[in-house]
């Protein structure tokens, strides 16, 4: 494997020169890129990336690299800048970005307002772990001047991305509790651990939970009058059909996508301005 696909790992940089302008003579080791744990590759993605992206790249992004150095990706990290590797993964009282971060040298960053004493224990438990990059994270944009990402970079493990696959169904003791697919792995696991069902609700539980799980509001009393009156088949279809239509079900479940989103009524991260 090319050594430049290997060595990666490397600076979360948060501040412009940083690693880059930091070590001087001795290389440090880089971790390859690898698939990490979901909770790890959450925690990244929640306290490394967004500091990088907002402390870092306006100076070492795709349209400036200020010493060479660029941290937008793990490969460029990796590579470092013209004075090589930032940090020491695994040791970060070896790490000259932790010095710098922290400003307990001569080189202070990032050069603005310091970083708060939780973002640099972030800073610091993540090298403190080998400074891991999630597979899959972005490559840098001009790949001419900074290498191709990876096999391991370009394949994203995110669970929109896979395949649909239908697993095979669980063996349940009592099939007359588990009438639908769903209800099989339901009972499944219920039965593994020695419990049962909880009874079944009445009509009246029934329709205020769906209505309180599908548009956040409760039940207007017709509604509840006309679902414990109708008697048909599809009574309960009904009820669900017509709350997904509705349009509060948008606003209630979109919120929450906007949420993932970073959406925000802000511009939120502006770098060239």
């Amino acid at each position: 494997m090319p050594r430049s696909k290997s060595v990666v790992l490397g600076a979360l940089g948060v501040g412009l020169l940083l690693g880059a302008c930091l070590l001087g003579g001795r290389a440090a080791e880089t971790p390859a890129v690898q698939s990490l744990s979901p909770a790890e590759a959450e925690q990244f993605e929640k306290s490394i990336r967004p500091l990088l992206a907002d402390k870092c790249t306006p100076c070492h992004g795709s349209t400036m690299q200020s010493g060479g150095l660029r941290l937008d990706s793990a490969l460029a990290v990796g590579r470092g800048g013209s004075r090589g590797p930032a940090l020491a993964p695994g040791d970060p009282e070896r790490s000259l970005l932790i010095h710098a971060v922290r400003r307990d040298g001569a080189l202070k960053m990032p050069p603005g307002a310091p970083l708060s004493a939780a973002e640099i224990g972030a800073l610091s438990e993540w090298v403190r772990a080998g400074a891991r990059w999630p597979a899959g994270a972005p490559a840098p944009a001009n790949g001419a001047a900074h290498g191709a990402s990876s096999p391991a970079e370009s394949a994203r493990p995110f669970w929109s991305l896979q395949r649909f696959r239908k697993p095979p169904l669980p063996q349940v003791r009592n099939a007359a509790l588990a009438p639908t697919p769903i209800d099989r792995f339901l009972v499944a696991r219920l039965e593994a651990k020695g419990l049962s069902p909880a009874a079944e609700a009445d009509r009246r539980t029934l329709i205020r939970r769906v209505t309180f799980d599908l548009i956040g509001m409760p039940p207007a009393p017709p509604d509840v009058d006309a679902f414990l009156a109708d008697r048909s088949t599809d009574a309960w279809a009904k009820v669900v059909d017509r709350l997904l239509s509705d349009s509060r079900y948008g606003e209630r479940w979109g919120r929450h996508w906007l949420d993932v989103a970073r959406y925000a009524d802000t511009k939120g991260y502006v770098f060239n301005e």
